[in-house]
């Protein structure tokens, strides 16, 4: 049962909804379990400073595959935190004692820029595994998530919740490649896309790769028009953001307050957050990129301030500079994914 479906059980009753928040903390705990004898310690110290659980972790996670086993652990931190972070991973007693080395990965300002990774802390420990501690380009943890090799590994985790930018994709098995990263992969991206093809996922450019977004064909005469799939959030070049309705974002245990304790201490999918669209070669022939509501013509990523709007809903933020809905979308009454 996927985490989507676990979300929707849990709300026929108490019972069901007790026993499917400790599924899902158990859940966690067991897939960090393979990397350190005490998850919990590392979970406090990941929440303390900011961080995000990321990569291969979380999708495991938002799948609930157990032979999904990661190979390597990811951790995402801000530019700010990340030190403080490192230090306390690295002077946890449980942790030392299966440190085998470690050593600080340095990012050219190239791949700082592209992949939003300014510096990487690698821990090979003892049992073979290896944990990832990664410095985001920016305040947000969240920006190189945005930069994932494909839309399967764009999900993070944390103490209190989870989230998915591509639900109806990743629970499909079927993920976008950003394939203008391609030359820049590294061996651990490689080594993912490998695993993620063993595990029956499938990976394209555009979602008419896929049968029931493909034009509509009668023999050889075009019928319709290709669509991107926008009104999905599909379109590899459209502005995405965790909390869009494209999106799946959740909490653990909801009635324990999880939410109003992110809005609080500024945790995802509040607080600094990130905007995006894919890196792909990906061309729409609807204008998404010059008529994005959220992101303007040739903008890629930017961070954002996430706060919790009067009605309830994640659609508030802070920026750096003005988002304006285009004129296009205004005109046909599309409702504003964010206000300033």
């Amino acid at each position: 049962m996927d985490i989507r479906s676990v979300c929707q059980w849990r709300a026929t009753c108490r019972t069901n909804y007790q026993y499917a928040t400790s599924s899902l903390r158990r859940s966690l705990t067991s897939r960090l379990g393979a990397f350190v004898p005490q998850p919990l310690a590392l979970i406090d110290a990941v929440t303390k400073y900011g961080a995000v659980f990321g990569g291969e972790l979380a999708l495991s996670f938002i799948l609930r595959l157990e032979p999904y086993t990661p190979l390597f652990l990811e951790i995402f931190a801000s530019n700010y935190q990340y030190e403080r972070l490192c230090e306390t991973i690295v002077d946890n007693p449980s942790i030392t004692a299966l440190i085998d080395s470690h050593v600080i990965l340095n990012s050219s300002l190239f791949r700082a820029l592209r992949r939003l990774v300014a510096q990487t802390l690698a821990i090979r420990l003892t049992n073979g595994k290896t944990i990832y501690v990664h410095q985001s380009y920016t305040c947000s943890p969240s920006a190189p998530i945005a930069r994932a090799t494909c839309t399967a590994f764009s999900n993070f985790v944390t103490e209190y919740s989870f989230g998915c930018s591509h639900p109806e994709l990743t629970f499909a098995r079927r993920a976008l490649l950003s394939d203008e990263e391609i030359p820049h992969f590294t061996p651990q991206d490689s080594q993912s896309l490998d695993r993620l093809l063993a595990h029956e996922f499938s990976l394209a450019i555009s979602p008419t790769a896929w049968p029931e977004y493909r034009r509509n064909m009668d023999g050889d005469t075009l019928v319709s028009a290709e669509e991107c799939w926008r009104h999905r959030f599909l379109c590899p070049k459209q502005g995405r953001f965790f909390g869009d309705r494209g999106s799946l974002v959740g909490f653990f245990d909801p009635l324990a307050h999880y939410e109003a304790r992110c809005v609080k201490d500024n945790l995802p999918p509040f607080g600094p957050m990130v905007i995006w669209r894919l890196m792909t070669s990906f061309d729409c022939d609807d204008g998404c990129e010059y008529l994005d509501d959220v992101l303007e013509q040739g903008v890629v990523s930017i961070p954002v301030l996430f706060k919790k709007d009067p009605f309830g809903e994640l659609r508030d933020c802070v920026s750096d500079r003005t988002l304006r809905t285009s004129p296009y979308y205004r005109s046909f009454g599309r409702p504003r994914c964010l206000s300033i």
